[in-house]
């Protein structure tokens, strides 16, 4: 009967070991998984954005990433800086500074630095006299670029961007705003 025992409490033991594992191997991959979604919806998305609002890329492709509620009330599409400007490329960077969300959520949130660099133009019709008298190009203005909150959720067809919440201006860009505020006052 001791023997039956033991037995019992080993097989006990080893099937609790193996359970945890699986659990813990399941949650790690889970994660994995969430993670890299998000890291690529999150880059894709703001990188789409960003071309919309440069009038380079087509909006309707932004319901891949947004939610119909956000860009319903997200101004950034209505800015018209750029509308008269001929952009040839441009080139965002997004880097992902925070991400958080565990396996049995459904919701996630992310901290992005996003920068962008413009190539183009204000085409010759699109200028005034004074402008046409100047033998240069007329460059589009420099890209606000800045620090932003994300949140994502997880709904039937994957993650998906609910709101971003701009938080700050560019590290590196506000750094050089204050050098030069420095050096002006001195």
């Amino acid at each position: 009967m001791e023997y039956v025992l033991r037995f019992l409490l080993c097989l006990l033991k080893w099937t609790l070991i193996v359970v945890v594992v699986a659990m813990l191997c399941t949650g790690a991959f889970t994660f994995g998984m969430n993670y890299a979604n998000i890291s690529v919806l999150v880059t894709d998305g703001m990188k789409m954005h960003t071309g919309v609002v440069l009038g380079y890329n087509d909006a309707a492709e932004l319901p891949k990433f947004f939610t119909e509620e956000y860009l319903a009330g997200d101004e950034t599409l209505n800015d018209r800086t750029y509308k008269d400007f001929t952009i040839n490329s441009f080139d965002a960077q997004v880097d992902i500074e925070k991400l958080h969300t565990l396996p049995w959520e459904d919701t996630a949130t992310a901290t992005v630095t996003e920068t962008a660099t413009i190539d183009g133009e204000l085409p010759i019709d699109k200028q005034t006299p004074e402008q046409l008298k100047n033998p240069n190009k007329i460059r589009p203005p420099e890209w606000r670029g800045g620090v932003y909150d994300l949140k994502l959720e997880k709904r039937d067809s994957g993650w998906i961007i609910v709101s971003v919440v701009r938080t700050g201006d560019v590290p590196e860009a506000a750094d050089a705003a204050s050098t030069a505020q420095e050096g002006a006052a001195a």
